[in-house]
């Protein structure tokens, strides 16, 4: 068993949560001015109780030393996440991301001690809360775990057996190839259905065929100059598959621009903006969505 942070108690944050609760000793972090048991709904099963303890920024100094922290937050609250516990870090804490988009890596990497491994986490579970304190487990999927780091790589299979009761986990030796390819999903989803209002599967019809597939081949054009191999038959496939898979979803992009909420953007469609700029390959299709959700936000 082990002592482990989850940093975010967003619908992602809570499944984990839920599913590393049953064999570890789970605290979660929550800016929240309460910190009330938050409980777990699967399907129309009745709600259960999260075997977590919810502390706030001021109680982690009372809290044991973590050998686990796994952030949950969005892309752009990693930073801020990250510099908020590491005071409390120890020597050889494990170092866990999971959002969606691009970045963050890098900078982490430079801040950790050549003893603390990095990793990142992605999933296909889906759920949302449908009150502060209850998440609703709304789609299983599979989650896969790879290094970031030389001591990740080098202790992936070690380190994923802690993690053994998350549903479907599986390693990946390339887990930057699953990121990309994830965030193809995310250009092609997440962007449009929040500046148009629409729901995941309504995507799928004829009107938005051609911006999808300009979006997907800039950042295709990017995927090669980063020397990863992804085609673009290949990402309009599992663009248009997971769009099948949760035809009656908002995204998570949209649900923050309904809420007045700052968006992950910047990671998504922005990545592929900056990459453009560095590699000299025009992206006219995403600095043009990249403007819009940021012009949307700011204008609600």
């Amino acid at each position: 068993m082990a002592n482990i942070l989850v940093v975010g108690d967003g619908a992602i944050g809570l499944l984990f949560s839920h599913f590393l609760a049953k064999y570890h000793t789970v605290y979660v972090l929550t800016k929240k001015g309460t910190v009330n048991t938050r409980f777990y709904s699967h399907s129309n099963a009745a709600s259960e109780k999260i075997n977590a303890t919810f502390i706030s920024q001021q109680q982690l100094a009372q809290a044991p030393e973590f050998d686990i922290v796994l952030f949950t937050v969005k892309a752009f609250a990693v930073q801020q996440a990250y510099a908020q516990v590491k005071p409390y870090l120890g020597n050889n804490t494990h170092i866990v991301l999971s959002h969606n988009g691009m970045g963050n890596v890098e900078q982490l990497n430079a801040q950790l001690t050549q003893q603390q491994s990095l990793y990142f986490l992605t999933t296909s579970m889906a759920g949302f809360k449908s009150n502060p304190n209850i998440v609703q487990h709304t789609g299983n999927g599979q989650s896969v775990l790879g290094g970031c780091n030389q001591l990740a790589m080098q202790n992936l299979q070690q380190f994923s057996a802690q993690l053994h009761t998350i549903p479907q986990l599986i390693v990946s030796n390339n887990i930057e190839q699953l990121r990309f390819e994830k965030l193809l999903v995310n250009i092609a989803i997440n962007p449009l259905t929040a500046l148009y209002n629409i729901k995941n599967g309504q995507l799928r019809a004829p009107q938005f065929n051609s911006s999808i597939i300009n979006l997907l081949t800039e950042a295709c054009h990017i995927a090669t100059a980063l020397k990863l191999n992804i085609k673009l038959i290949d990402a309009l496939e599992r663009a248009y598959k997971v769009m099948s898979l949760t035809t009656e979803n908002y995204s998570s992009m949209h649900q923050d621009v309904l809420h007045n909420r700052q968006t992950e953007i910047m990671a998504i469609c922005g990545y592929i903006s900056e990459q453009g700029k560095r590699h000299n390959i025009a992206t006219p299709y995403n600095d043009a969505l990249l403007a819009e959700i940021l012009t949307k936000k700011s204008a609600e």
